[in-house]
């Protein structure tokens, strides 16, 4: 029975030992610096802890099914030739498009170029 009981608490710890590392391995970076234009514009602090206190990650990060599953934002946009282009500087930016949206529609956070965009 004390040689059964020691495995059974052997496979808990390493189980528990594995989901906390996987915990860790998932929390997202509390700050983010959006800089691929930075040669167009100057890059825009994001403040990742902020927003996903009150955000669904889904809401940004679209294509992922589970928390698992989730990419940085440029792993798809800038590389896939159908995804929008973060470095266009147009209208269709992604980053434009759902920030900014998302700004408008909640009526608050930064909505035009300089309030994101230090000279």
């Amino acid at each position: 029975m004390t040689r059964k009981l020691a495995v059974i608490m052997i496979a808990i710890a390493v189980a528990m030992a594995l989901a906390a590392s996987m915990a860790v391995a998932g929390d997202p970076p509390a700050q983010i610096t959006i800089d691929k234009v930075a040669a167009k514009k100057s890059g825009v602090a994001f403040d990742h802890a902020k927003h996903s206190e009150s955000i669904d990650c889904f809401k940004c990060h679209h294509t992922a099914k589970v928390k698992e599953e989730v990419k940085s934002c440029f792993e798809c946009h800038g590389k896939d030739p159908a995804a929008s282009d973060p470095t266009s500087g147009k209208k269709d930016n992604p980053f434009h498009v759902l920030c900014k949206e998302c700004h408008k529609t909640e009526a608050k956070g930064p909505t035009k170029c300089k309030e994101c965009h230090a000279e």
